[in-house]
């Protein structure tokens, strides 16, 4: 028995289904990475995932219309009922994760903004001495003129 090869997606519902195929893979894997906090490597996947976007855009009509839900259950395969909730999932769960990913990169900056701030209070005094908390702003005038 021999393999033969695989075709091309005839019809627009294979088409989707394989291109939703594709994107679920990605953000499985991106929802990882932000799991894991491999904030660069989700950064590296960005050119794929606008591709494979773009691509779907383009699968679907300009002005189509939207289906009722018995022409969706109707004409969608039971494969693209599934990808198409399991894409949904994975929609969520990756904005949850960006949103957390922003958030720890917020309070990071801001760790360092404080320690930064706080590095600019401490110094040496008119006099000479160690001081703190001498400089609060960005123009000091001179205790000693």
């Amino acid at each position: 028995m021999t393999d033969t090869p695989k075709t091309l997606p005839e019809t627009l519902q294979d088409r989707l289904l394989q291109g939703l195929s594709a994107v679920n893979a990605l953000l499985e894997q991106e929802n990882t990475l932000l799991s894991s906090g491999q904030w660069q490597d989700v950064e590296k996947l960005l050119p794929r995932k606008r591709t494979l976007m773009e691509q779907m855009r383009k699968l679907l009509p300009a002005e189509a219309k939207p289906l009722t839900p018995e022409q969706r259950s109707a004409k969608a395969a039971p494969e693209m009922e599934a990808a198409t909730k399991q894409f949904h999932a994975l929609v969520r769960a990756n904005e949850e994760l960006l949103q957390n990913a922003i958030a720890a990169q917020g309070t990071l900056i801001q760790l360092v903004l404080e320690d930064a701030a706080q590095e600019q209070r401490i110094g040496y005094g008119a006099s000479g001495g160690y001081a703190v908390g001498q400089h609060n702003s960005a123009l000091a005038l001179r205790s000693d003129v």
